[in-house]
């Protein structure tokens, strides 16, 4: 996967503890495949379960469902502004106002 994070998007990424998990899970009740992501997690380490698996973009390491590649055609870019996360590529905007959750 063609897996990217902006500048901006690392700064405040960095801002959370690395002993703990950023999860990226789909919305199950939401139509819309693409913009079903509404938060960044951020959860106490775990095993993973059989549908999810790790994957790693720019020095940062996500929780994600089985089938995440799929879903953003195997491009995908975090970028940070105006105080919410914006998931792209090259083509269009998913979703540009994905905030960070604390679960514990």
């Amino acid at each position: 996967m063609d897996f990217k994070i902006t500048e901006t998007a690392k700064k405040e990424l960095s801002k959370i503890d690395s002993q703990l998990l950023l999860q990226l899970e789909f919305d199950r009740g939401s139509c819309d495949v693409v913009n079903n992501i509404y938060e960044i997690k951020v959860i106490n380490n775990r095993e993973f379960g059989p549908n999810e698996k790790l994957i790693k973009g720019d020095g940062f390491d996500f929780l994600v469902n089985k089938n995440f590649e799929d879903v953003y055609e195997n491009q995908l870019v975090i970028d940070y502004v105006n105080g919410s996360f914006v998931f792209k590529n090259k083509n269009q905007i998913f979703n540009n106002k994905i905030g960070i959750t604390y679960v514990k």
